[in-house]
């Protein structure tokens, strides 16, 4: 009975301590964002305006030319070729079936792209 006891206490006090903690958290934001002078906004009362005019539609993208993506998928096949009879691989079958531009790529995507492409030279 005696642990139980030790153990209830125990509970107690810890509970006790974090939600104190969280109050105190909880004070000093308040006081910061008192003192940087950064409110929540206020409610606004939506204001009915007048109907938006209707929407002008956007003009037609242009086409990107096909030709330069041909010769482009034309020259890592035969870059692609090339390097593998060099290598011995007569026969394998490989079709460059999509070719596409990677962009948007973090700095760790492109040098482990790069150190894979390098590595086979």
């Amino acid at each position: 009975m005696e642990k139980l006891m030790l153990g209830l206490s125990t509970t107690g006090v810890g509970m006790l301590v974090v939600f104190s903690g969280l109050v105190i958290l909880i004070a000093c934001i308040s006081l910061m964002t008192l003192f940087t002078g950064r409110q929540k906004p206020a409610k606004q009362v939506p204001v009915k305006a007048a109907p938006a005019p209707a929407p002008v539609p956007a003009p037609a993208a242009e086409p990107e030319e096909e030709e330069d993506d041909l010769s482009v998928v034309a020259a890592i096949t035969s870059a692609i070729a090339a390097i593998w009879q060099e290598e011995g691989h007569q026969d394998t079958g490989f079709v460059v079936r999509r070719v596409r531009r990677v962009q948007n790529s973090s700095a760790r995507a492109r040098a482990a792209r790069e150190e894979q492409i390098y590595s086979h030279f």
